[in-house]
């Protein structure tokens, strides 16, 4: 894993002189460093004003805005402008452009609309990468570079003729022979067999159904030419100016992208885009759970990265506009309540962010995102939110050397991988709910105060990397080898708990189903097999009754009927109704020191719970304080000294009671018996 490179904690904001007067930029970098920030971002957005014309590129604006930066103490991350083409480019190569799903070129006027596989565009992006990379690479106040801009957002595919083509080269070096080609894609199934390597092309627009095998391929390779996109700026970068760090803005969980592999590969460490409101505004979230389940995408940058950034932090309502041609929905969030945005601010901070920027200073007066507002609205006026950023760059300063020097603990781990997330996309009658499935066992694990880390089942792991959590879940194992389970088999026989959700071990990466004996590693370790299952009839009600506890829990969309393999399996669970009432759909495996569970079902939170219950995992806090569902405890440590960050996401007062002294870094003060946490307040405790 790459280390983080910078030793203070950086607390900024992003600006962009292209959009202001310029009379403006040293009144605008003032009043950002006297709010406490040290540094800003800047110019990813605005290549037309670094090369304005083919092979001419201009400085001098950039130059000037970043002597003022200087001027007032502000660093800078600079960002490489390859999201936004200039018009120039596209108009004079077109080939260029991204290609819609039916072929269709996706014009200059808005942003991402280029491809990856473009020689011309790769050439172009390295060729303005290297220019500015060598340009600032001894600048004082430059220490970093940001790659492009939220990679895959709005699209993660393109069908340009390039992308064809680059699919067909990366079949040939993947496969070698069309027989080993169509033996992997199956595709004596609907005659599909392929006799010349002309024949192949990314999918395009058919009947019906596409090949699987071939969609799984697809997202393979998209994920590739997006990270050899990235790992080239990367390298540029590195070779140029090795003393600054690079790094990649995801947006939510960067789709179609192996992020584990991109961040070995493309940048140093990778920052995150955190934008709560989406996750309030989203009716498919429990209400009360909404903007705390960020907290598990963070955990995803801390699963991939360790130490990471957050280089756009939501600092008011975010909207945009213009979407009538194309179908794209415009919106506005609410505006963050007071208090909110320190909450998040602070969330983010908690889960392992060592660095924090907000998007934006001002709200933009025109263009599609003059909804998306930043700390002032369009004028000079001082907000509350302004107000609350100056607050948190108060408590920054003072305990910025604490946070650089403490790492988060956690107790529990989810695992997922690229392929199993990608069968995911492809086989959606489940696959659909596989985001509900993980988020259920994170909220569970969250409400009980086990700090969480979201982390890729990677090829390197071995059971020693996962031996300091208490229990570890695969919720969606879909796609499954023997050389997958080793490190999960040693982990368990060293005396952890595993958990396996539904449809576990179903397929090998070729995506072929297992038959016979080719699962027999799979039964072994789980000590079950699946004798039969059902996808759950609609309108009617599946339940499991926990033999511990008699306890009635939902068994949703998908149940299986599980048969012991093994002499040392319990049933945890059965189904209560339907032609399988009675049978087992929870089982535990003692391996070991340890345990394997296989959850033939779906989770939701109170399935979730019923298992933690049955499993005896408990509370990590309760011999420290009596705290809450409510409130979320993330813990740290320096190695010496135990921290704990308490946030209170919900509307109303919550109580924590302290069974063991401990002091409040932030308001500065010793805490024991109870306290109340304040709607959306924060506590960061020292024991």
């Amino acid at each position: 894993m790459k280390t983080y490179c910078y030793n203070t904690f950086l607390y900024g904001v992003v600006y962009y002189p292209e959009q202001w007067p310029e009379e403006r930029w040293d009144s605008d970098l003032s009043r950002i460093a006297e709010t406490g920030m040290n540094v800003v971002r800047m110019g990813e957005g605005a290549w037309s004003v670094w090369e304005p014309e083919e092979g001419n590129y201009q400085f001098g604006m950039f130059d000037r805005a970043l002597a003022l930066c200087q001027k007032h103490g502000l660093k800078a991350v600079m960002g490489t402008p390859t999201y936004t083409p200039p018009a120039w480019l596209t108009e004079r190569y077109p080939e260029v452009l991204r290609a819609s799903f039916g072929g269709t070129s996706l014009v200059h006027g808005s942003r991402r609309h280029y491809n990856y596989t473009s020689p011309v565009y790769r050439a172009k992006s390295e060729a303005v990468t290297d220019a500015l990379a060598r340009h600032y690479r001894e600048h004082p106040a430059v220490i970093g570079w940001q790659i492009d801009n939220e990679l895959n957002c709005h699209l993660d595919t393109s069908f340009a003729q390039s992308d064809h083509e680059a699919f067909r080269v990366w079949c040939r070096e993947r496969y070698q022979t069309l027989d080993n080609l169509n033996n992997a894609w199956g595709t004596a199934f609907w005659s599909q067999t392929y006799t010349d390597w002309e024949q192949i092309w990314l999918p395009r627009p058919t009947v019906t159904y596409h090949n699987p095998n071939l969609l799984l391929d697809f997202y393979r390779f998209t994920s590739e030419i997006t990270i050899r996109f990235g790992a080239r700026q990367y390298q540029i970068i590195k070779e140029i100016a090795p003393h600054q760090f690079v790094t990649h803005n995801a947006f939510q969980s960067m789709t179609n992208v192996d992020l584990s592999a991109f961040v070995r590969e493309a940048v140093d460490f990778v920052s995150y885009d955190s934008y709560p409101e989406f996750k309030v505004c989203d009716p498919g979230l429990s209400a009360e759970f909404r903007d705390r389940s960020e907290s598990r995408l963070l955990s995803r940058m801390r699963g991939v990265s360790g130490k990471f950034m957050v280089l756009e932090q939501q600092s008011g309502p975010s909207g945009q506009i213009g979407g009538i041609l194309n179908g794209n929905p415009d919106y506005l969030h609410p505006t963050p309540k007071p208090g909110q945005m320190r909450l998040w601010c602070w969330n983010s901070i908690a889960n392992g962010a060592d660095g924090l920027l907000y998007f934006r200073w001002r709200s933009l007066p025109y263009g599609s995102e003059a909804h998306w507002n930043g700390l002032l609205y369009h004028d000079e006026r001082n907000t509350w939110r302004l107000e609350e950023a100056k607050r948190l760059g108060e408590e920054i300063k003072r305990l910025g050397a604490t946070l650089m020097s403490t790492r988060c603990v956690s107790q529990a781990a989810i695992l997922y991988d690229f392929d199993n997330e990608s069968h995911a996309r492809i086989e959606r009658m489940t696959g659909k709910f596989r985001e509900s499935n993980e988020l259920a066992v994170y909220r569970v694990l969250s409400e009980r105060h086990l700090s969480v880390d979201v982390r890729a089942l990677s090829t390197s792991e071995t059971g020693a990397d996962l031996a300091g959590y208490k229990i570890v879940f695969f919720p969606h194992a879909h796609i499954l080898t023997a050389t997958d389970v080793k490190p999960l088999r040693e982990y368990v026989e060293n005396g952890g708990t595993l958990v396996f959700g539904c449809w576990s071990g179903y397929r090998n990466r070729l995506h072929w189903c297992y038959s016979g004996d080719d699962k027999a590693f799979y039964e072994d370790l789980a000590g079950v097999r699946v004798a039969d299952f059902t996808a759950a009839t609609p309108g009617e009600t599946s339940t499991l009754r926990f033999e511990h506890s008699g306890t009635m829990v939902p068994a949703p969309i998908f149940n299986e009927i599980l048969a012991a393999t093994g002499d040392n399996v319990t049933t945890l669970a059965s189904y209560q109704s339907d032609y399988y009432a009675g049978q087992p759909g929870v089982t535990v495996n003692q391996k070991g020191a340890g345990r394997v569970v296989h959850f033939g079902t779906f989770f939701t939170p109170e399935n979730a719970a019923s298992l933690l219950d049955a499993l005896g995992i408990q509370d990590p806090l309760t011999a420290k304080a009596e705290v809450p569902p409510a409130i979320q405890a993330t813990q740290r440590s320096n190695g010496k000294e135990e921290f704990c960050f308490f946030l209170n996401f919900t509307n109303k007062n919550q109580p924590v009671r302290f069974r063991e002294t401990a002091f409040d870094l932030l308001e500065e003060q010793k805490l024991n018996g109870r306290i109340d946490i304040p709607p959306y307040g924060v506590r960061f405790v020292r024991w």
